[in-house]
């Protein structure tokens, strides 16, 4: 049986990008009964490449239509579309992933026509899909409570941690804060930067208890949507300068950047699943974050989770990891062993089972 795999995202800087290139990495050959074939293949995968890169109407067209058209001309039984969107229009054999459906739950946190195409494409594509794949329990009852899809239509498959991210020796460590100017203590967040990841309350928090706390805070990551917010909370800060943007950082040095924090924070308002938490708890550090959408299922009590709608919750649990010794130790060595149960060779080998529940 051969399945067809959309791989379009891999390689591009978002955890969608990373669930597409691990698996599309990994499932070639990782089967007898199942051939899977990568489209476009891993030598098309550098990031922006114009050949890979579709957008607008070109891209419309290839999930619409371009990925049906070359699985009927190649014989495949399927197709599998990990980012969302498969074909919305039409019943075709197919898998697709939903990570989340943020842009149900609160339209306001993207912009006006990619919440309009989300919210068309995504629905019907989970509709139209023969089965649909969901990060987390969480991401699989929003599926069904906000777009009406049946439970016995969803298989639930966690994401991995790739082995890379462990704790990094102290001299990367150091390295890494040399290279970005960074302070020898900081609260640390990884993540695109828009309005669901909380970033205004998190700024806002750690304004509260810098002097006290006297650790930094690092907002590390590409600028994606609505970023005004953000810029405002930093500009009204007492103590902005002590907040650092590094930007987007390359992937091969995240495993030190996260190992370098005191504490990793990143109290979004809604997660499909929430990788960069996982990845800092394979690290060692400690962690919090929400105690909402799936993030309880990642760390279960691995990690310091709160209120994200509660800045007084978000400030006193930074300070908490910071004065708590024990804590903290706790935490660091909780977080490797929780991870521990989340490997992409998993994830893989669960979706070839959906491959056969769908197309057998």
């Amino acid at each position: 049986m051969k399945i067809l795999f959309d791989a379009l995202q891999a390689g591009n800087r978002s955890g969608t990008g990373r669930y597409s290139e691990e698996l599309a990495s990994r499932l070639p050959g990782l089967a007898g009964d199942i051939e899977v074939i990568v489209e476009p293949p891993p030598a098309r995968w550098a990031s922006h490449s114009p050949a890979v890169r579709l957008w607008g109407a070109r891209r419309v067209a290839y999930e619409q239509f371009g990925l049906s058209r070359l699985a009927r001309e190649i014989g495949a039984a399927g197709v599998h579309y990990p980012a969302n969107i498969g074909t919305a229009f039409r019943k075709s054999p197919s898998v697709v992933t939903i990570h989340d459906v943020s842009f149900f739950r609160n339209p306001g946190w993207f912009t006006l026509n990619r919440a309009m195409y989300y919210r068309v494409a995504v629905g019907q594509s989970a509709h139209t899909a023969t089965r649909v794949i969901a990060d987390s329990t969480a991401a699989a009852d929003d599926i069904v409570n906000f777009l009406g899809i049946r439970a016995g239509k969803i298989d639930v498959i966690p994401l991995g941690v790739d082995p890379v991210f462990c704790p990094a020796p102290d001299a990367q460590c150091a390295r890494i804060r040399e290279r970005h100017g960074l302070p020898g203590r900081f609260f640390l967040y990884l993540g695109t930067l828009e309005p669901r990841k909380n970033l205004p309350r998190l700024i806002e928090a750690w304004s509260r208890i810098a002097i006290e706390a006297d650790v930094d805070l690092v907002i590390a990551g590409r600028d994606g949507w609505k970023t005004g917010p953000i810029d405002r909370a930093i500009g009204s800060s007492l103590a902005r300068a002590r907040i650092h943007r590094p930007g987007f950082v390359d992937p091969a040095d995240l495993p030190a950047l996260l190992s370098a924090a005191t504490a990793f924070v990143w109290p979004s308002l809604c997660e499909g699943f929430g990788l960069p938490v996982l990845e800092a708890m394979a690290c060692g550090v400690p962690v919090l974050s929400s105690n909402t959408s799936s993030i309880p299922e990642v760390t279960g009590d691995a990690a310091m989770l709160v209120d994200p709608l509660d800045i007084d919750a978000i400030a006193n649990g930074m300070l908490r990891i910071v004065r708590d010794e024990k804590l903290r130790a706790r935490l660091r060595t909780a977080g490797p062993e929780q991870a521990r149960r989340f490997t992409w060779e998993r994830t893989a080998s669960m979706t070839l089972e959906t491959y056969r529940r769908a197309f057998s």
